[in-house]
Formats: structure tokens, sequence, C-alpha cells
């Protein structure tokens, strides 16, 4: 697989192509075993053959042998490549997880609002027709903006997280 294959390759579809790879390299190793097998079971007819001095019979079964260890020998093959591809995908897997993370922001500003405890800005429809039953205290959501107006500990936070993933 080449890097630029990989390149243009998501994470999800790297996860599923190296699952793919993975389960035909399984295929492949069971179907190499079935010719091996196949073909050492067609020596040993050739060497019956020839000991009941059935040469023709054992040149036939010999050339089958030749022909099933020939097959697995291009599978094998195959495989090697398949195995070189998985190889590749799961080196890159890391790289393509890492170039697909980000940072929003806002959704950073949420977390670190929940963290703390302050309220999200965004009025309720029940504080739009409820009053305000005390009115020293600032309705829900007005915190919040009050704090992002002036200076809180959440832009601290979100500033020195910013500064840490190398935002700022």
């Amino acid at each position: 697989m080449t890097p630029q294959e990989l390149s243009r390759l998501d994470y999800e579809g790297a996860s599923e192509m190296l699952l793919a790879c993975a389960t035909d390299a399984k295929k492949y190793e069971k179907e190499i075993a079935s010719l091996q097998a196949q073909a050492a079971e067609w020596k040993s007819k050739a060497r019956l053959a020839q000991d009941r001095n059935m040469e023709e019979l054992s040149q036939a079964a010999l050339q089958k042998s030749a022909e099933l260890e020939a097959k697995a020998q291009e599978l094998a093959l195959e495989l090697n490549s398949i195995q070189r591809d998985i190889e590749d995908l799961r080196t890159a897997l890391p790289i393509i997880k890492a170039k697909q993370r980000s940072v929003d922001p806002d959704q950073l500003l949420a977390e670190l609002s929940m963290l703390v405890g302050l309220e999200e800005t965004a009025q309720t429809p029940e504080s739009d027709t409820k009053p305000n039953q005390n009115p020293e205290e600032p309705t829900p959501g007005t915190r919040l903006g009050a704090l992002q107006e002036g200076h809180s500990p959440v832009d601290d936070a979100l500033a020195e997280l910013k500064k840490k993933m190398g935002l700022l």
C-alpha cells in the first residue's frame, strides 16, 4: 500500500481496511494449508503407485502434487503482500487518528463551564416565562454571560489548555 493511498484514508476507513486485510490473510493461510495437505496426499499416492510399479499413475500423482504446491506458492506470495499492507495500516492508523483530532473551542468552553459549575448562556424557555422570584439573584445563564464579558476561571483554564495544545 502506497503512502498516497494511506493518506486518502480516514480512521474508520483504515480500520475497516485493516480488518478486511486481516480476514483475507486468515483465508489465505487456511487455503495454503489445505493446498499443502492435498499436495502431501498426492505425493503419498505417487509413492504408493510407484511401490506397485504403476509409473504412469505415479507420474500423474506427482504432477497433481506439483500443481497444488505451485498454487500454494502463488497464494503465499499474495499473503506476503497482504501482510505488508497490514503492517503499513497498523503503522499508519495512529497517525491517521492523530490527524483527525481537532479541538472545537465552543465545545471545550461548554465542557469547562460544566466542570467549573457555570451554566450555559442560552436561556431556557422556562426562564423566559417565569419571573425571577428573587431580583437580587441573577437568572440562570446571565451569570456565565457576565463572567464571559469579564475575566473568569473558565477563561483562564481555556487559555492554559490552548497554550498547552499549541493553539495560542
